[in-house]
């Protein structure tokens, strides 16, 4: 009886070191570099832009293939549920889809809310000749990889404000899974401090390797503090303000119905890429090294702004940059 309780007293044990955290002040940019892998960002790339994915659209079914993958990947890495099976369901054009909401840790209501996410969605299958299949994978399986990795990176540790990830569905159909979310969020009072969307990280920036621009440049702080945590890692395009882009993605409905910074990070930059929307847009087109690069630079900043508790702040809304 003696060995039984030894026996079961081990096994609790190791069952609590495998659960426990590690201590946050134990990572650094090697840790990272060593943990986002190239081999591991093209496999997931890869397997949200496939053929099999068509198109990631909800109508021809693959964006629930696609968010099954999704699902899959959140339990393996210890991202529990946020909502009964990640789910949170929204109606569009008379089908029901589903934004994936996961959480790092478990949830306090007490401390706020950090946001980090990404499109799934993309705009499936057109056309009856030649490639029909518009695999979306600058548009956006890179964002989404971008999630999913960043995501992983931070599961491995306690953080002091709660940490969500999300992959949105029918962003394709005018942003209406972020739209969802975002009045859920709110109308259940979560106290979301800022959110930080992947769009299009597929290819290198005009400007340089390992850079991104961020949209909303001047709408608050967030530019200004990723670039000091990495140096040059943060630029402005001047598109992205002639285009909009800043109410063009995801970040807009945080934005809008929480009036908290919420900003996109890209690398498409007009000039670098010449398939966006069309069924050219494929997993071999993009650059794979850089793009896992950008994804290890934006894990441990945001890292550093999570471990510091670096306040993000609304600096100017009225105009955008």
């Amino acid at each position: 009886m003696q060995k039984v309780l030894i026996s079961l007293l081990v096994l609790i044990l190791v069952s609590c070191k495998k659960s426990s955290k590690n201590p946050v002040e134990t990572f650094s940019y090697k840790t990272v570099q060593q943990q986002i892998t190239t081999k591991e960002t093209q496999r997931i790339l890869f397997t949200l832009a496939a053929d099999s994915m068509r198109g990631r659209d909800s109508k021809k079914g693959g964006y629930f293939k696609a968010a099954a993958f999704v699902t899959d990947y959140f339990k393996l890495n210890n991202i529990k549920p946020f909502y009964t099976e990640y789910r949170d369901s929204l109606v569009t054009d008379n089908l029901v889809s589903y934004n994936l909401v996961g959480q790092l840790g478990d949830y306090d209501p007490k401390r706020k809310t950090v946001l980090i996410g990404a499109h799934l969605d993309h705009i499936g299958i057109r056309g009856k000749e030649g490639d029909t299949i518009y695999n979306g994978a600058n548009d956006n399986a890179t964002g989404s990889t971008a999630v999913l990795q960043v995501g992983k990176f931070l599961a491995q540790y306690q953080w002091k404000q709660n940490v969500l990830l999300a992959l949105f569905a029918d962003e394709e159909k005018g942003l209406k899974g972020a739209q969802q979310l975002a009045k859920r969020l709110r109308d259940e009072n979560i106290d979301l401090a800022y959110m930080v969307n992947f769009e299009m990280i597929g290819k290198t920036l005009t400007t340089g390797a390992n850079q991104v621009y961020i949209t909303g440049y001047n709408r608050s702080n967030m530019a200004e503090v990723m670039n000091i945590i990495t140096p040059n890692f943060v630029q402005f395009l001047p598109q992205a303000k002639e285009l909009n882009l800043f109410q063009r993605s995801d970040n807009y409905s945080f934005f809008k119905q929480l009036n908290i910074p919420a900003q996109t990070l890209s690398s498409f930059d007009f000039q670098n890429y010449d398939y966006y929307h069309k069924p050219e847009d494929e997993a071999a087109k993009m650059d794979i090294e850089n793009m896992t690069q950008i994804i290890r630079t934006a894990a441990f900043t945001l890292a550093k702004m999570l471990e510091n508790t670096i306040e993000i702040k609304l600096i100017d809304t009225s105009s955008i940059r």
